[in-house]
């Protein structure tokens, strides 16, 4: 059981971690467009780039973290109780698509770093004073660091991605209880 605690903390901690780097990253994205709206300077309102796109990619390693975790809890502590059931209800219910909004927080999340992004790149163009071509360069890299940062954020509440995690430690669990058995 206490593999079992410490496990759940984990979990504790990266919903901690997540909603922490999110605030930070919206507090200071504010504090930059608001800096970058005093200066007028395009190039100045690139700069919220600079935290937005560690922090969707930290963001998504932390769910992908909870979803690891929640999967092994489900294959090795659930399997065999009938006292813990929490993760495997929800693997079930998420399954059979009894959710009545599907990956809403992902969502929510991938569309307000979208339009934070999608503001910050109109605001960059309106202001641009440089070359066009630089514009054009530093905007076509952000939106590529802001589209896969977004799709990670996304893959990591999947269905698929849960299964996969479910199956591999099932495997594990198989193979380890085979070779204690022989």
């Amino acid at each position: 059981m206490e593999e079992y605690k410490t496990l759940r903390a984990e979990i504790d901690r990266n919903s901690q971690l997540t909603t922490t780097v999110f605030l930070a990253t919206i507090t200071v994205t504010s504090a930059l467009i608001g800096y970058a709206l005093s200066s007028k300077l395009g190039p100045i309102f690139l700069s919220p780039f600079a935290i937005i796109i560690p922090s969707l990619f930290f963001i998504s390693s932390q769910l992908e973290s909870t979803t690891r975790i929640a999967a092994y809890i489900l294959v090795f502590f659930e399997a065999d109780s009938e006292e813990l059931n929490w993760e495997t209800r929800w693997f079930k219910i998420r399954q059979k698509g009894l959710l009545p909004h599907k990956r809403k927080y992902t969502f929510s999340l991938s569309g307000l770093y979208g339009a934070i992004s999608a503001g910050c790149i109109v605001l960059a163009g309106f202001y641009w004073n440089m070359d066009w071509w630089m514009y054009g360069v530093a905007v076509g890299l952000v939106t590529l660091l802001v589209f896969f940062g977004v799709l990670s954020l996304n893959r990591a509440f999947t269905m698929q991605f849960c299964e996969q995690y479910v199956d591999a430690w099932t495997k594990l669990k198989d193979e380890e209880e085979s070779e204690t058995s022989t």
